[in-house]
């Protein structure tokens, strides 16, 4: 068991937290089924989300962000590593293109440098807005989520 006082270490530690009898909560108590209480308002986002998977030769299987961007088999891309965490995809005149069968397939180079393995699970953000696509390996979508109940932490302890 974790001491009262200990912080959570894990994305999971932190939504058990606000399991833990004593947990600050956010929603009143009613006698109907458990909603979720909305913190802020939402906002309908310009960014064409998915989750997909990377094969053995680095194609991602969901096809609709590049569908979203109107991005077709043979347009010329721009692929680059940022860091670890993130691989941006910029219709440009660069080196990479869509597949013939209108897949990304991320170079031999970016999944090395982002240590993407085999049936790594993505989170693919469009913007057609920006014409630009990025990939975000789910450790950083985890570092996220962490940070995000961080800050719903830190605000329901005020």
């Amino acid at each position: 068991m974790r001491a009262k006082d200990e912080q959570p270490q894990s994305i999971e530690d932190h939504i058990l937290s606000t399991l833990r009898p004593g947990a600050p909560q956010t929603r009143q108590q009613t006698k109907s089924l458990p909603v979720a209480a909305l913190l802020e308002s939402v906002q309908s986002s310009a960014l064409y989300f998915v989750v997909t998977t990377m094969d053995a030769r680095g194609r991602l299987a969901d096809r609709s962000p590049l569908r979203a961007l109107g991005w077709t088999p043979g347009s010329a891309i721009t692929i680059t590593a940022v860091g670890r965490a993130v691989i941006a995809a910029t219709r440009s005149a660069g080196p990479n293109a869509i597949t013939h069968q209108g897949h990304l397939r991320l170079p031999a180079p970016i999944r090395h440098a982002c240590r993407l393995d085999t049936g790594a699970r993505l989170l693919v953000a469009a913007s057609p807005v920006r014409d630009l696509l990025a990939v975000y390996p789910g450790s950083s979508v985890e570092a996220s989520l962490l940070a995000y109940h961080e800050t719903l932490r830190h605000r329901d302890a005020r």
